[in-house]
């Protein structure tokens, strides 16, 4: 009798079967719904199921480090508690001022703060923004592999995932604005499609950072793939990054504003002494993995070109390389304001992963190629870092059976359990 039923109808019914099992699984023991649902990805449901687990994490977020940005928001929360409603319009129009240049944050804090003073609801909401872009971002790439998927691309999708997890909502503006603007530019610079530069704007009012990378996007939008001045300013910008660094300096006091004063706080020489300080107080593998990720990602990227150019002769992959080259010059020049390029690094390390994915995704066969083998130290140890620091936010309770249990327990971090 189903088989003399349209397809559609049947379709449907399967996909309200699966999402009532998913549910009902979800209730029961939400992270075997996850684990479920991340081994078949390729549905609408699961990937529902996932976006879910994800906003579950920002509910049940651990914030007990006081070193961390997210304590200093929390903080912020419940301060907002104790202002009138009338200070909303204070901080929508602090926008340009020199207190407020991220609006999001800030109005995020107040609305949540009407309701609730407790931190859980706040990185709740961030996680559903984040994650939003997030899944979309690897739903990108994913449909490009799952055609050919091998241990080569499975390798480097699972470093893209890990290298701006969700447990980096500890600092909610930098790290949600990068995947907003990864989304949006990957679509503007694979497709050529204008209007989703909108998106690409919007993470400036998340992070005031990204107003730069979308002067650099934009440049590349308009100017094309123009390699040949591209590649001689990013041999340039590894030698002469010192010299850019007035020009950043002159900008911002042109703007004036916010924008001024928070680029003072970040070159400035006490800030400057505190980063380093910072540095020298981490692990040697924690200084060092960025730069051997980041060089290994050249490393890459320059056999491919050299060796392997035929193969990346598509539109939306010239498009990439070319872009490519145009912010590794921007990464270097910004290199002299600590965190600054440092951040940005990190967003190059998400547009060079997508390039080497779109590579691989074409090649023959399941066998770990020698390209991917000697990254897989630099890939695992950066992925591992990102965990160890995830893990202090990551609820403990979340891997239990039954949904909620987590806000009914004594609070207990991942981190807790596993390293103390």
């Amino acid at each position: 009798m189903i088989l003399t039923r349209p397809y559609t109808e049947n379709l449907t019914r399967s996909s309200l079967t699966d999402t009532r099992n998913y549910f009902i699984l979800f209730i029961l023991w939400p992270f075997l719904s996850f684990l479920v649902a991340l081994a078949n990805f390729s549905s609408k449901e699961a990937k529902s199921v996932v976006y879910i687990f994800i906003v579950y994490y920002g509910l049940t977020f651990v914030n007990n480090n006081v070193a961390v940005d997210a304590y200093r928001y929390a903080l912020s929360l419940k301060a907002n508690a104790m202002l009138p409603f009338s200070e909303f319009f204070t901080i929508v129009g602090g926008l340009y001022s020199d207190t407020s240049v991220d609006i999001v944050e800030p109005l995020i804090s107040f609305i949540v703060s009407r309701f609730t003073s407790d931190h859980g609801l706040y990185f709740g909401i961030w996680a559903a923004i984040f994650g939003y872009f997030y899944l979309n971002s690897i739903g990108l790439l994913y449909e490009r592999l799952r055609v050919n998927q091998g241990w080569n691309t499975i390798i480097l999708m699972a470093f893209f995932i890990m290298t701006v997890p969700v447990t980096m909502i500890s600092g909610v503006r930098m790290w949600t604005a990068a995947w907003i603007f990864f989304y949006g530019a990957y679509r503007v610079i694979t497709e050529k499609n204008p209007k989703f530069l909108i998106i690409t704007f919007s993470a400036a009012f998340v992070h005031w950072s990204f107003i730069s990378a979308n002067a650099i996007l934009l440049i590349y939008y308009l100017a094309g793939n123009r390699n040949m001045i591209y590649f001689p300013l990013a041999l340039a910008s590894f030698v002469i990054p010192q010299l850019v660094a007035p020009l950043f300096s002159s900008l911002a006091l042109r703007l004036g504003g916010g924008l001024q004063q928070r680029y003072s706080n970040y070159s400035s020489e006490g800030y400057i002494s505190a980063v380093q300080e910072g540095a020298a107080q981490s692990a040697w593998f924690m200084r060092i993995t960025s730069d051997i990720v980041f060089y290994y990602l050249l490393i890459a990227i320059a056999a491919i070109r050299l060796r392997h150019k035929s193969l990346m002769k598509g539109k939306s992959e010239q498009n990439l390389f070319s872009f490519l080259l145009l912010f590794i010059a921007f990464v270097n020049f910004g290199m002299p304001i600590p965190s600054f390029g440092e951040r940005f690094m990190v967003l190059f390390f998400l547009f060079a992963t997508a390039y080497l994915l779109l590579y691989f995704a074409k090649l023959p066969g399941d066998k770990i190629y020698f390209l991917i083998l000697i990254g897989l130290f630099p890939m695992l140890l950066y992925s591992i870092i990102n965990f160890r620091l995830g893990a202090e936010s990551m609820n403990a309770w979340i891997f239990s059976p039954g949904f909620g249990v987590p806000f009914f327990s004594p609070i207990l971090s991942l981190y807790e359990v596993l390293f103390n």
